[in-house]
Formats: structure tokens, C-alpha cells, sequence
């Protein structure tokens, strides 16, 4: 079969060097399979196209893609409506493409049947390349669909498509495949020969990343065979749903993966770049150059061919370039409190003396007991580093200028407080408005309840947030989207060894499962806080393991699969007011204004609802995860008879 394939011209050949460019495309035309597959330089440029169509659930370009990390990782967005705490439905994210599948499956043909001149390493190297995008892509679909139909040929459609229809291979099924590929090309994918570490394209360690993380997903599952049964998240023929007799398999395997990844030497924390443990924490998101702990990464340059813009939506309002835009996402005080203390196991902020409370944003007096602060910065001493390196805090700096965030000034009266603050934050120059006795009342950054391009919650964003000054500019950063990092390939092992470890395996590779369990955690849990961060045998549980995944990987799309493959995703966004970790909430600071009193200049904080004005619902609209939502829906439309439905569907 006779197939026109568009490709590109390419600035680079593929030379196993530090150079990355070579995804620059220039000069389109079209090209014979034989033109096309007799060079390095168009094959090259055949896979660029490739890894572009690669999905990422976020993505530093498009707008929109932003939103969904705002909802799951517990964020609210500058919106005057905030509308990302609003539901979802069962099509959401039933991601399915079976066209980048087939242009895969051509691209592996062509190069074992017409690119017998290049040296064999490189061509190794392309057929593995090519495989690893192909259990990708079958990873993105799997995890949101369950099983799917495992396609490795191609087919001439000349003959009726009917024929080469077929039913879903088991979810087990896909998950296997993905480590085996793995497996089978790691050592191809090997550049190490070559003394680089490729951070754009596929590398033994890309390769053992997506095996580690495939096999812990699987694994899960399998662990919680009991709780998908009972949920009624299974089908008879295995296409959604793995037995638990498999669980030990597949979660060896991501231990396997973990250790042949560490053993490979040139992958590690990165440690000692910042003044903080906070901005050392934070600039592991930020750094390219010298980074060990980049594994794979979607790189961006500020131009026009590879623009980022999520800086010039998440700036600050104060240090923002260009209008109507900043602040975008604004993580939520359920995120915040997530980041505990050394040495406790409490993560509530204390605002209240007594009982903590929510107030509304728009309320003008106050008579709550609250508990002052020295500073904005007060109320969070003490607490895990990682706050300060994913979120900006009240008073906290940011490019070297501080980032208020104050909601008002508290006036201090006989019977508590009158709340003054502004009402439009357009207005925040005008001191006839935003002025009472000279102390200002709200700052630029906000919080505020009306406006755009401002925080809401009290918090804004870090983590990705370009600390090069000019990156503010519409797509001028060059911060990469991290797709796998070592931070994550820890906790994979983490939790994959305590589930071994409860399944009764307690020695795995002449290692006890426990040990290994505690030493991936407390790995990263020193680079974040020292010593004081580490913790004991007697204190790991299942618990904590969830918890150190929410904040060390924050706002990298990892959340909303890790709560659905541990069957929690229903109960904790239960679309229910009711339920704490449900609603949002803010935390609103205010100065004290007490004249002649011990009060004045201290701080108050007021933990408000993040309302949803679209409906005047002054508490919000909670997030809601549906049973109906763990699966997504199956899309029907390709006229195969042999395809079943997702459960509850």
C-alpha cells in the first residue's frame, strides 16, 4: 500500500548530542517512503511530528489545557465566575487515537522495510523511538478508558474495515504490553554510549519512567480488585477491571523498573540550587541545564516555534506585562493545609482561637476570635518547604519583589472588626478608594471577591512560574513541561513497596519492602525539608504515601489519576457541600488598623468560601467526581460491532 507521508525539514541530525533543536520544522513537502526513510535528517523529522501529536493532559500553549489542573490539584482559576469547581461528565478526558496509532504503525514498517542503509544503532534507535510513542499513546488511552484494542499492524483498508475489527484486549492486557515494549527496547533507546542524556526523545530511562509508572497504575488496580467489584467497575471479559492475583507481578515490576533506572547513575534530586529549601524545591521546575532529575520533558524556547505561555497567565498581577491576563490559577487553602508540619501530623492553619470557621468573602464585619500574626508570613512557620516552592504565599517574595496579598485592612472596633476592603481591583490606584487613613486597603495581587487577573484564594501559583524576567511576555518562557521526573519515579517505587509489603512480600531483590518504601520517601522528603521531614516505619501508612504525592507532584497532572486508580476519587469530590475535601476554601489576609492598641500592624486571616457567582451560590459548588467518571465513556462511533460498553455507562 502506497502511503504519502508529510514531512518536514530538519536543522538537526540525530547525533546523540546535547543539542536538542531538532524538533524545529521548516520547509513542508511531501515525500516519497523511500525519500523519506533514506535519511536521518527526514526521519528525524517524520518522528518530531510524532511527539507533537503526543497527548499531554496539560499543556504550557493552549489556554484551555491549563484548566483541568486547576479543578483536580485543588485550584480555582482569576475568573470572576470561578468556574472550575463546577462538574464534569463521563466523556471527560476519553482520550482515543487510533490515527496516531496507525501513522505509528506505518512509521515502524517503513523503517524495518526501507531504512536498511542507516547504521544499525540508529536505526535500533528509530524502531524503538517509534515503539516507545506507541505504548504512549496506548498508556493515555488505557488509563482513561481501560482496555482498548492492542493494533501493532497495519491494514490495508482497501477491503471492508469491517474485517479487521476486534473487541477490546483486557486492561491487564494493555498494561502488559506497555512494560514488555519497554523492556524489549530499553536497550536501544541505551545512549549512554554516546555520553548524553536526551531530555526531548526517547531514552532507556524514558523507557523505564513509563514502565514504572504503567506498572504502579496496574498494579493499583489490581491491589484494589475488591473495591472495583464492590463499585461495580468491572466486565466479564477483563476489559476493564485485573484480577488481584496480579497485583505482585506488576508492582515488582515497577520496583524493577525504579532500580534499573537509579542504577543507570545519571539521574538524581536536584539539590543545593536555591537560597531555600523552598526555591531549591521550586527551581527543579524551572531549570533545564544541569538538572539531573529530568528524565522527559516537552521543551519550549520563547519563540514563536515553541512558545510557552504559562507564565503570562499565572504571573502576578504586580509584575504582569500585557493586560487581561495573570494570576490564573490560584490554588486553594485544601491545597495548602495538604503541606503538614516535621513534626506533626495536623495540617489545619490555626486563624481561629477556638473552633476554625468559613466565612463568606463579602462580609463587612466580623466578630470571630482571631488568633494575630506578626506578619502575613506567620501563620504558615513551620510548614513543609514545598509550600513555598509550589505556592506564593501572602508576604512572600517572588523575582525579588515581595507579593502582599492582602484582602483589607481589619478596623478594630468595641465589638470585633470592620472589614474594608476594595471593590473592584481596577480601582487599586485610586486613593479615594482603596485608602482608609492613609493604610492601604487591598494590594494589586489581591485577594479580592470581583475581577479578573487577580487571586481569589488568597494564593497564587509558583510551581512553572518562569523566574526570568521577560518570560511575563505573551509565549516568551522557556520553562518545559516535565513529563517524567526521578521525584516521581521515588514515590512510584514508594508505594509499590508498601503494597508489596502488605500483600506479604516482605523481601523483594535481597531488599526488605518496608526499607525500600521509607528510603524512596524519605529521599524526597529531606531534599524538601532536612532531616526533621523524615519519618519512621511506625509512621508510614497508605495515608501519607497519597499525601506526599499531592504535594510533591502538585500542578503535573498527576492527582486526578492517582485518586481514581485508588478508588478514593467519589468520596473525596463527592459533589457535596457537606464534604470537607469537596468544597473550596480561601485564606484572606487582612492588616490590623488599631491605633494606640497592641493590635495594630498584626495580621488576621479569614478562611472564606470560594464562591461561584455564576449561580450566586456564596458557598461554591464543590468538585464532584462520579462513579460514572472512573472509566470514561467508550466512544462508539467507529462502527465496531464488538466493542462493550465502560461500566455505568
Amino acid at each position: 500500500m502506497k502511503t504519502n507521508i508529510l514531512v518536514y525539514a530538519c536543522t538537526a541530525l540525530l547525533s546523540f548530542t546535547s543539542c536538542e533543536n531538532w524538533l524545529n520544522q521548516n520547509d513542508p513537502r511531501e515525500l516519497s517512503e523511500e525519500q523519506a526513510y533514506s535519511s536521518i535528517t527526514s526521519i528525524s523529522s517524520i518522528a518530531a511530528n510524532l511527539y507533537n501529536r503526543i497527548k499531554l493532559d496539560q499543556d504550557f500553549v493552549a489556554d484551555n489545557e491549563s484548566y483541568d489542573i486547576c479543578r483536580w490539584d485543588e485550584a480555582t482559576s482569576n475568573s470572576y465566575y470561578w468556574q472550575f469547581s463546577s462538574n464534569v461528565g463521563r466523556t471527560y478526558r476519553n482520550y482515543y487515537d487510533y490515527n496516531l496509532i496507525r501513522d505509528i504503525n506505518i512509521h515502524i514498517k517503513n523503517l524495518s522495510e526501507k531504512a536498511s542503509e542507516l547504521p544499525n544503532n540508529q536505526r535500533s534507535y528509530f524502531l524503538g523511538e517509534a515503539r516507545f510513542l506507541r505504548a504512549f499513546t496506548y498508556f493515555n488511552m488505557v488509563k482513561n478508558l481501560g482496555g482498548v484494542p492492542l493494533i501493532t499492524e497495519v491494514y490495508d483498508y482497501n477491503t471492508t474495515p469491517i474485517e479487521y475489527a476486534k473487541p477490546r484486549d483486557t486492561e491487564a492486557a494493555v498494561y502488559e504490553f506497555i512494560a514488555r515494549e519497554m523492556d524489549e527496547v530499553k536497550e536501544a533507546l541505551d545512549i549512554a554510549p554516546q555520553g548524553s542524556s536526551l531530555l526531548t526523545r526517547a531514552t532507556k530511562a524514558s523507557a523505564l519512567a513509563l514502565k514504572s509508572r504503567a506498572m504502579l497504575y496496574a498494579g493499583t488496580l489490581a491491589y484494589n480488585e475488591d473495591k472495583n467489584r464492590t463499585m461495580g467497575l468491572t466486565l466479564e471479559s477483563g476489559a476493564v477491571g485485573i484480577p488481584k492475583s496480579k497485583a505482585v507481578e506488576y508492582l515488582q515490576s515497577c520496583v524493577d523498573a525504579y532500580l534499573e533506572l537509579k542504577a543507570i547513575g545519571r539521574y538524581a534530586l536536584l539539590k543545593g540550587t536555591g537560597g531555600s529549601l523552598g526555591e531549591n524545591y521550586s527551581n527543579v521546575f524551572v531549570t533545564k541545564t544541569n538538572n539531573p532529575e529530568l528524565i522527559f520533558i516537552r521543551d519550549y524556547d520563547g519563540s514563536t516555534d515553541f512558545p510557552n505561555n504559562f507564565t503570562v497567565w499565572n504571573i502576578p498581577r504586580s509584575q504582569r506585562s500585557t493586560a487581561n491576563f495573570g494570576a490564573h490559577i490560584n490554588p486553594t487553602l485544601n491545597l495548602v493545609e495538604s503541606f503538614g508540619l516535621a513534626n506533626s501530623a495536623s495540617t489545619a492553619l490555626d486563624a481561629y482561637a477556638g473552633d476554625e470557621v468559613i466565612e463568606s468573602m463579602g462580609s463587612e464585619t466580623s466578630t470571630h476570635n482571631y488568633i494575630l500574626y506578626d506578619s502575613p508570613m506567620g501563620i504558615f512557620e513551620g510548614r513543609d518547604p514545598r509550600l513555598w516552592g509550589t505556592v506564593i504565599l501572602p508576604g512572600t517574595e517572588f523575582r525579588g519583589k515581595e507579593v502582599l496579598l492582602q484582602a483589607g485592612l481589619a478596623v478594630k472596633t468595641a465589638s470585633g472588626y470592620d472589614l474594608k476592603m476594595l471593590d473592584l481591583i481596577e480601582n487599586v490606584y485610586d486613593t479615594n478608594k482603596n485608602f482608609y487613613n492613609g493604610q492601604q486597603l487591598t494590594s494589586i495581587d489581591g485577594p479580592i471577591r470581583n475581577s479578573y487577573y487577580t487571586s481569589h484564594t488568597g494564593f497564587l501559583l509558583r510551581k512553572y512560574v518562569d523566574t526570568a524576567v521577560g518570560s511575563e511576555a505573551s509565549g516568551k518562557s522557556s520553562v518545559p513541561y516535565i513529563i517524567f521526573r526521578y521525584g516521581e519515579i521515588l514515590l512510584n517505587a514508594a508505594e509499590a513497596a508498601y503494597y508489596l509489603n502488605s500483600l506479604g512480600v516482605a523481601d523483594y531483590q535481597g531488599s526488605s519492602t518496608l526499607q525500600l518504601a521509607l528510603d524512596c520517601l524519605n529521599e524526597l522528603r529531606e531534599r524538601a525539608g532536612g532531616t526533621d521531614f523524615r519519618i519512621e516505619s511506625s509512621d508510614l501508612t497508605l495515608a501519607l504515601l497519597q499525601n506526599e504525592r499531592k504535594i510533591e507532584l502538585a500542578f503535573e497532572d498527576h492527582r486526578f489519576y492517582d485518586m481514581k486508580r485508588w478508588r478514593l476519587a467519589d468520596q473525596i469530590w463527592s459533589g457535596d457541600w457537606n464534604t470537607a475535601t469537596a468544597r473550596m476554601t480561601g485564606l484572606w489576609p487582612y492588616k490590623v488598623y488599631a491605633p494606640g492598641q497592641p493590635e495594630n500592624g498584626k495580621w488576621l486571616f479569614r478562611r472564606v468560601y470560594i464562591e461561584h457567582r455564576g449561580n450566586d451560590n456564596e458557598k461554591g459548588l464543590p468538585i464532584r467526581f462520579g462513579q460514572d467518571m472512573y472509566y470514561a465513556e467508550y466512544p462508539m462511533t467507529e462502527g465496531n460491532p464488538y466493542i462493550e460498553k465502560n461500566p455505568k455507562h
